[in-house]
């Protein structure tokens, strides 16, 4: 929700397949794995070994930090550090391969879709453009270019544009239709108070988190206060990079736009 991978995926369900016991099992999966298993170790581990006090300033660079920074120095000070460490990374290597993988589904079926471009020509394109890309991070990791990558694109754009999925779910197309369309062909009924939930809660709980964070940070941020003075242009080059990217996109989505629903003059 909110990187364009849940709507992707969901243009392929038929009318009548279990979209409520579906995401309830991927959805007590994977915070079963992410929040229970992974907190549960890396959290309680980071602050034994390195302190509250000397963990606080390397979690503030971006939450990657947690698991490219913090972690192994954990693992480094632990029995068999070797072997952990190994582990720890071949993990991560996978969880980060298949993540891609799903990652990149909307941006491929976006060119078959919309550029009638084959399933190998499609993948060879957003192969290429995305190792382009991936360079500043390998290169400027240490300069800031991934905490800033991480800041705009999950601490921010993925809670703004959640929001506004739930808003065109609930209110716009209506959580009445909606609530019918979660349990045809569902084996489970979802308790009635997720409406309310769904519908009041949820919208209300993002839009705080969006706005503290405004009211809170967007000076600082926009400033670069916490950036050190040799990361700046880098950091800068980052949002520059980003802001284009995002231009691009919507260039291209204008373009198919224009392709179907042709002006009058045009036709």
């Amino acid at each position: 929700v909110g990187i364009g991978v849940i709507l992707t995926y969901a243009s392929y369900l038929r009318r009548r397949d279990d979209v409520a016991l579906s995401g309830l099992t991927a959805a007590m999966t994977n915070e079963t794995a992410e929040v229970v298993l992974g907190g549960s170790i890396v959290v309680p581990a980071a602050v034994t070994f390195l302190g509250v006090a000397a963990l606080g300033p390397i979690v503030e660079k971006g939450l990657f930090n947690i698991g490219f920074v913090t972690t192994p120095m954990v693992l480094a000070r632990m029995p068999w550090s070797m072997g952990f460490s190994f582990f720890w990374f071949a993990l991560l290597f996978l969880a980060g391969v298949t993540s891609s993988i799903s990652l990149a589904q909307p941006a491929i079926a976006f060119l078959e879709d919309e550029f009638n471009l084959t399933k190998r020509k499609a993948v060879a394109v957003f192969s290429a453009v995305t190792f382009v890309l991936c360079h500043a991070v390998v290169f400027w990791w240490h300069r800031g270019v991934l905490g800033e990558l991480d800041t705009w694109g999950t601490d921010f754009a993925l809670i703004l544009f959640g929001t506004i999925e739930v808003i065109l779910f609930s209110w716009v197309f209506g959580i009445d239709r909606a609530w019918t369309e979660l349990h045809q062909g569902s084996d489970i009924r979802i308790p009635g108070f997720y409406r309310w939930i769904i519908k009041y809660v949820t919208p209300l709980m993002l839009l705080t988190i969006i706005s503290v964070w405004v009211w809170q940070e967007w000076k600082s941020k926009l400033l670069m206060d916490e950036v050190e003075q040799a990361n700046r242009p880098f950091v800068l080059m980052t949002r520059i990079g980003l802001m284009g990217l995002f231009a691009f996109l919507l260039i291209m989505i204008w373009v198919v736009w224009k392709r179907r629903h042709p002006s009058e003059e045009n036709q």
